[in-house]
């Protein structure tokens, strides 16, 4: 059995080691086991052979260990003691010490734990046990318990010690010979670098083969066989703690190393900070896509981050060194910005060279028509069917589709596209189906691991909440919402679709109530009720907003393109057909199911206000409700102002109404206040306490009712200081003007937004710019703290104090249906809080929230409509 042993050194029964200085050689000679120990054959003939084969292996532990420390000793004293003495300086002094101590700064403790140990106490075991030895377990117990911290800290460093030395030498030509120098010496037995550095690593996988072995040629079962099987339990569990670490620090060193390779073109916008904690490389390859003109091939290097999805041409630098390099010549989309559009399209083959090009052709994209021209092979060759897929007319390119087998593999791609929200749809091509449905996968999982973390961590400002999910849908003839996408798990929007499949169930809901564009929508309450309507193409539909499966139409008449309701005079604000029309709010919301004609009673009549009117506001301002609207008179754009008053009966038909009438015996409800005129072309209107901002051409214009003089803001734009300010907003089109508190506004622009303070001037340096550069911003609203931009890819959710991306909700043909309350449109009540709850537990209040529409993810040729909620935590500070 195994002596029991005290632990102090001072102890006569504490743990015998030999003296190493005596014991290893400069180049220890290896000798078998017999040889060493003078064994005789007659000897080993007493012995089975599985016994002489265990003594060998126990043996060769301690040779192969004393070969071990000779390694570290080459690491110590011919690389590191060598590159610190070598004159001339391999290294710069400047950096030369903290390279060896990232290098090779925790060999000696690897080397010391090892000498100290194990080695001392085997060599000492061998000697007092020589020639049988009974075994090396409670050794082995002994030290893996004080080398595992150690092991762990080296292994952790290994990789970025192995990439500082990849790096030195392609940079430096004196180190990299140095390194051919060390490798021809007698003691590093023409080995590389990496075999001396890499050794505790090594080492460590290799103490369990070999105790495996002995235990395999253990026949008795003894004590030290148990020990035996607790020694190399520990030791694989230490090796594989070491093996994980490895590998998740290779994965740094391989961000880090790419973050070096990866050349952004200049004007990119994205910092990549690959080095950031959690960044994480989930797929590399190389992918083809056509060249900017279509006529040649390109080799594309495809990196798929959690955060990031980069496509790269890889280049070799021009300065001797051969460094591998990547081109990003296409803006880097984040995560949250691109989308996979299909995954699906049929292979295509690959036609050669510059020399046969990818032929334009006139057709445009979304046209089914064949080209029907079959290529006439001879001999034994397949029958190719030219056509225009889908994806290929996206692209104007003629493609060739396979029509029967036996082409050479090496010629069919398959394409699948990728869609950088705000810029442009890239069509890549894979080498095979599986290849093309790994990407696929690995892009779906990304984006559901990414809006997961997103919704974990409470990140986005705004979720969803449907409105109608069926009741809407395109037209035959529209083209949107023919394919739908591809859907991700975990977004918002997602969310907003898997509530409505918990209330009703899954499947289709109702047939649509509309087949036609949906244009605008409001929110309020009408007895007692929270009522949403919705103008379309074909007229008002309402709903209470408890309800989105409830939808019908109160109000037929057509292309509805903005609506508003005044709940204190109980009237319905609508734009048809570019006429402004007055509906009394029970006309809109009828109290019954079974509402009266509108013409039986002239106070149920419909009023036209005024024709060719292209946009409106309500605002509460001069302490009175006040209705502007703009139309277009010969060059001018005349803004009038009407006041709403409570309905009395007059025989005089207000001038303000037109020729027509919508029925006998109109009743006046409006009666005009004021008006004003700017002669520059005007696209919408915000409303403040006495001021009034105006988006015109020109920019902005302020004005108030008293004065009515208009003042262009942002001031003083001639001035050097701001001088890059002045070039970044000249010809962009105004979208909104939006009060962030009492000293400063936000001035938002289709490209960008800038801050100017109360009295117009540019408060800061800072330009707030978007994430779309190809599509601009359609529209502009704020909601809480955030500012929210609008175009047919996204929403884009910002902070609109400090600027910062905030969320991104993703879809196809996205339409802002209702500003909210400090919207363009709004009612100008800028601290209104629409998001509070009316009762725990029961729906939020939809009055004054932002409304959005856009194709129906999931159903095909469906709208979606869908209200923005804040989320807890997200609510504006007071």
């Amino acid at each position: 059995g195994i002596p029991v042993r005290c632990y102090s050194h001072h102890c006569g029964r504490t743990l015998k080691k030999a003296n190493l200085d005596h014991l290893l050689s400069d180049d220890p000679v290896v000798q078998d086991w017999a040889t060493f120990h003078g064994v005789k054959p007659e000897d080993c003939e007493k012995k089975s052979k599985k016994e002489i084969e265990r003594q060998n292996v126990l043996h060769e532990i301690v040779t192969s260990e004393e070969e071990y420390m000779a390694q570290l000793d080459v690491v110590r004293l011919l690389y590191r003691d060598q590159l610190r003495v070598h004159q001339p300086p391999v290294l710069p002094n400047s950096r030369r010490d903290k390279f060896l101590e990232a290098v090779f700064g925790k060999v000696d403790t690897v080397q010391q734990i090892n000498k100290d140990h194990l080695l001392a106490q085997l060599k000492y075991r061998q000697q007092e046990q020589a020639p049988f030895i009974v075994g090396f377990s409670d050794l082995f117990r002994e030290w893996i318990r004080k080398a595992r911290p150690i092991y762990i800290e080296y292994c952790s460093s290994y990789p970025n010690s192995e990439y500082l030395i990849r790096k030195e030498s392609n940079r430096n030509i004196l180190f990299r010979e140095f390194l051919g120098h060390v490798q021809n010496h007698r003691r590093s037995k023409r080995l590389g670098w990496t075999t001396f550095v890499k050794a505790p690593i090594t080492r460590l996988q290799r103490y369990s083969l070999l105790l495996s072995t002995v235990l395999k040629n253990t026949i008795e079962d003894s004590e030290e066989k148990q020990n035996l099987i607790k020694a190399i339990d520990e030791i694989r569990s230490v090796t594989k703690e070491c093996d994980d670490r490895v590998a998740e620090m290779t994965k740094k060193v391989s961000l880090l190393e790419l973050q070096q390779q990866l050349v952004l073109r200049p004007g990119f916008q994205s910092v990549l900070n690959l080095d950031h904690l959690g960044r994480e490389l989930l797929k590399q390859g190389e992918l083809q896509r056509q060249g900017s003109k279509g006529v040649r091939w390109v080799d594309t290097q495809a990196l798929l981050f959690d955060h990031y999805f980069i496509l790269a041409k890889a280049v070799s630098t021009k300065d001797g060194r051969n460094e591998k390099k990547y081109d990003v010549s296409k803006e880097v989309s984040p995560c949250a910005i691109f989308h996979l559009e299909s995954m699906h399209d049929e292979p295509v083959t690959k036609q050669k060279g510059l020399a046969a090009p990818l032929t334009r052709t006139a057709a445009t994209a979304g046209s089914g028509t064949q080209l029907n021209k079959i290529a006439s092979n001879g001999g034994d060759r397949p029958g190719l069917e030219h056509s225009a897929t889908s994806s290929s007319m996206g692209s104007l390119t003629t493609v060739t589709r396979l029509t029967s087998s036996g082409v050479d593999d090496g010629k069919i791609i398959y394409p699948f596209r990728i869609k950088h929200l705000g810029h442009e749809i890239y069509t890549l091509y894979a080498s095979s189906a599986l290849d093309r449905s790994e990407w696929c996968k690995a892009i779906v999982d990304a984006k559901t691991r990414h809006a997961e973390a997103l919704h974990a961590q409470n990140a986005e400002p705004f979720r969803l909440r449907v409105l109608s999910d069926g009741a809407f849908a395109y037209d035959s003839y529209s083209t949107f919402g023919r394919q739908p996408g591809v859907p991700i798990s975990g977004t918002p929007l997602d969310r907003a679709i898997r509530g409505m499949e918990e209330v009703y169930g899954k499947g289709r809901g109702p047939p649509p109530v509309c087949r036609a564009q949906v244009n605008c929508a409001t929110a309020f309450k009408s007895f007692g009720k929270s009522i949403i309507a919705i103008g379309t193409d074909y007229g008002v539909y309402i709903s209470e907003a408890s309800n989105p499966r409830g939808w019908t139409r109160s109000v037929q008449i057509s292309k509805v393109t903005q609506i508003a309701v005044l709940e204190d005079f109980s009237v319905c604000i609508l734009i048809s057909d570019r006429s402004l029309i007055s509906y009394p709010l029970d006309v809109i919301a009828p109290v019954s199911n079974f509402p009266s004609p509108v013409h039986d009673n002239p106070r149920r009549a419909p009023q036209r206000l005024a024709k060719d009117v292209t946009f409106f506001a309500t605002a509460r301002m001069k302490d009175r409700t006040l209705l502007f609207y703009k139309r277009k008179e010969g060059m001018h754009n005349t803004f009038k102002v009407l006041e709403p008053v409570f309905q009395k009966a007059t025989e005089k038909k207000s001038r303000i109404f037109g020729s027509r009438k919508f029925g006998s015996g109109a009743t006046e409800s409006f009666r005009d206040y004021d008006e004003f005129y700017i002669p520059a072309e005007c696209y919408s209107l915000n409303l403040f306490q006495s001021y009034i901002a105006v988006a015109s051409a020109k920019g902005f214009e302020l004005l108030t009712l008293d004065k009515k003089v208009t003042q262009s803001i942002p001031r003083d734009l001639n001035l050097p200081a701001i001088a890059n300010i002045a070039s970044r907003i000249k010809d962009q089109r105004p979208l909104g003007m939006f009060k962030l508190n009492d000293q400063e506004f936000l001035l938002t622009y289709e490209d960008c937004a800038v801050y100017v303070d109360k009295h117009g001037e540019i408060s800061r340096t800072l330009i707030m710019e978007y994430s779309g550069k190809q599509k601009k911003a359609k529209a502009a609203t704020m909601f809480g703290q955030y500012l929210l931009l609008f175009n047919e890819d996204y929403v884009e959710v910002r902070n609109a104090e400090n600027g910062r991306l905030r969320q991104i909700i993703a879809g196809r043909d996205v339409r802002c249906l209702d500003y909210g309350f400090r919207g363009p449109t709004g009612s100008g009540q800028q601290h209104a809080q629409p998001h509070t709850l009316l009762q725990a537990g029961v729906l939020q209040d939809t009055k004054g929230t932002v409304k959005i529409c856009m194709s129906h993810p999931e159903v095909p040729g469906g709208q979606i409509v869908l209200e923005m909620l804040l989320n807890d935590g997200h609510a504006e500070k007071a």
